[in-house]
């Protein structure tokens, strides 16, 4: 599904740890003219567009108000990774990302089986966006901006977590 299946560690070839960190300093200079890096931090920006309309559609559900909070949470973290990943784009490009999230009116259906389907797709949508993240990292050298990117791995982790508890609730 998505185009990071193969090694995006372009600048790391054939290297040890030690060889890498004193032979190959890796530049923003040289981060900017990677495009295929470029293209991943946009997909990764859509991405995390669709996971803020899933718990936003979530959120707005009134079966699941009982635990609102918890999805409330999962969606504050989307909105905060959109703009930890337009922070990186910046960073690195220099340009900033004109991507925001859009408000669309929610389905309200109410049936149980909806509920834990909508659960089980944000759920899987989640894992498959762990994994892309876990990659994004390995593709970027910088120390910073790895950080910026480990924390949304936590948080997605985070999400998986609280989506399985949610989906065993309403199944």
């Amino acid at each position: 599904m998505y185009p990071y299946r193969s090694n995006t560690n372009i600048y790391q070839k054939n290297s040890s740890l030690n060889t890498r960190e004193t032979n190959m300093p890796i530049t923003k200079d040289d981060l900017k003219q990677d495009k295929r890096l470029l293209q991943l931090l946009e997909i990764a920006q859509e991405e995390t567009l669709e996971s803020l309309s899933a718990f936003d559609a979530l959120v707005k559900n009134p079966t699941l108000q009982s635990d609102v909070e918890t999805l409330r949470n999962a969606y504050l973290d989307e909105i905060k990774h959109l703009q930890q990943l337009q922070e990186i784009l910046y960073n690195i490009s220099g340009k900033s990302s004109q991507v925001q999230p859009e408000t669309k009116q929610s389905n309200t259906e109410t049936n149980a089986q909806t509920i834990s389907s909508e659960i089980e797709k944000a759920l899987f949508r989640e894992m498959e966006q762990t994994d892309f993240f876990r990659e994004l990292l390995l593709a970027i050298p910088q120390t910073d901006l790895r950080d910026i990117l480990f924390e949304i791995i936590t948080d997605k982790q985070d999400h998986c977590i609280r989506l399985c508890f949610l989906f065993s609730k309403y199944q």
